[in-house]
């Protein structure tokens, strides 16, 4: 199958639209993928990861289990060669060795659709994230395909086939496996090699292969951190809270990471987020003041009500250089100017690279990017937007001062005036690193 998608490849190029430009009006066509194969002894793996080491890539994805749980039970790993898909049955196999060399390797590009959640379970599971990654809806955005277009669409645009999702919510633990099961894995991973193809010549073609792999280092700089036992104080801390405030939040987050962990379970099945952020705004000091709180149950304040208030306790007790900084606001009137001044500009630089605006900048990005630089009279770049978006970005950002562009009504003729007087923007610039 891979063989012929080369040879389609060659044919025709993949355009923005994610259509492939042929002599003949149709998409290209890929014969149907062979039936997946079931790999559940450790002697067939370890022959297959023999061959997948001298594969230049190979497609994967992976089925897990995770509803009550917090650490992901790995039912599947799917992978796809230029022979075809595999099924590798993570309950079955015990001897994983040649697998986990295969994820290792640099010299194998292991190709995704939206990897987030699979890279925390092969770190998991394995130790480590994938070496030498591809994803193929980061890319798909890149090529002009649109932002976080989903696996079935991305299949049926470059390949008109259409994909069903009818196992999706199936359990992946439970054996045999039903021939649902079996087709609707397979095919998650049939379409991965032929689309790297297609998507990684077009990017070649734009000059954006650097922004490629930008993307993917971030992917598995998110799957990191998302790993750290902080991460839910950075993602639940709010602006308008005390220090103190923030300190019994921070405790409170780490005595629920190590709960969760522990028993194993969803973090919301310790205390949920908003039941956190509800103990550190209100400070309960003991049992009787949790059970009448919102969200907290006679149970759950018998149980946690003496933690909870030791927490408090020992967070109010803290000298104040041991307290967390506060969370910055977002400003002002002026400050949400300036930030949809930065908006428009952004909007605008998109439209010209063929970009959706949120892959350039997320709103919440802008809001802290117009704080900050209102703030400074300068601009100060987030860390959201580095490497490739400062390239594109800084040329049209620094044409203005932060108090111009927050002027209202004049930031959208400023825009215009600035983009009647620049050179055309239409063509696609190289991916050239931010200095």
């Amino acid at each position: 199958m891979l063989e012929k998608a080369r040879r389609n490849s060659r044919r025709g190029r993949l355009e923005s639209d994610g259509t492939v430009a042929r002599p003949s009006p149709l998409l290209m066509r890929l014969p149907p993928p062979p039936t997946p194969e079931v790999v559940d002894r450790d002697e067939r793996l370890a022959e297959l990861a023999a061959r997948w080491l001298r594969e230049p890539a190979v497609g994967l994805d992976t089925e897990f289990v995770r509803e009550r749980t917090f650490y992901p039970r790995l039912g599947l790993i799917q992978v796809g060669d230029s022979f075809g898909c595999y099924l590798v049955d993570m309950v079955a196999v015990r001897d994983r060795s040649g697998l986990a060399e295969v994820v290792a390797s640099p010299n194998v590009t292991k190709v995704f659709h939206s990897p987030s959640e699979d890279l925390e379970v092969f770190r998991h599971a394995f130790g480590f994230a994938p070496e030498r990654m591809f994803d193929c809806q980061a890319a798909s955005t890149l090529c002009g395909m649109g932002g976080s277009l989903g696996y079935v669409h991305l299949v049926s645009r470059l390949f008109d086939v259409d994909l069903t999702k009818g196992a999706q919510r199936s359990n992946w633990l439970r054996r045999p496996l039903s021939e649902e099961q079996v087709l609707y894995a397979g095919l998650d991973v049939a379409y991965l090699l032929p689309a790297y193809e297609l998507l990684q010549a077009r990017l070649v073609d734009l000059g954006r292969d650097a922004w490629a792999d930008e993307e993917f280092g971030r992917l598995l700089q998110a799957s990191e951190v998302r790993l750290r036992p902080e991460w839910s104080y950075g993602r639940l801390r709010r602006p308008g809270m005390s220090r103190r405030q923030l300190a019994v939040l921070r405790s409170v987050c780490d005595w629920r990471e190590g709960q969760a962990r522990g028993r194993d379970l969803p973090r919301g099945f310790v205390l949920r987020d908003e039941t956190i952020l509800d103990v550190a705004r209100r400070l309960p000091r003991n049992g009787r003041a949790l059970a009448s709180m919102k969200g907290i149950g006679p149970r759950q304040a018998r149980r946690y009500g003496s933690v909870l208030g030791g927490l408090v306790r020992r967070a109010e007790s803290l000298a104040e250089d041991e307290l967390p900084e506060r969370v910055e606001r977002q400003g002002g009137r002026s400050s949400r100017s300036l930030a949809e001044g930065l908006r428009e500009l952004v909007a605008r630089v998109a439209d010209d690279l063929e970009l959706p605006a949120e892959a350039l900048a997320p709103r919440r990005t802008l809001e802290e990017w117009a704080a900050r630089s209102q703030n400074r009279g300068a601009w100060v770049w987030p860390s959201g937007i580095e490497g490739w978006r400062r390239t594109v970005l800084e040329p049209e950002v620094t044409r203005f001062d932060p108090q111009a562009l927050s002027t209202g009504k004049a930031i959208s003729s400023s825009i215009r005036r600035a983009s009647r007087s620049s050179p055309s923007r239409r063509s696609k610039p190289r991916a050239t690193p931010a200095q």
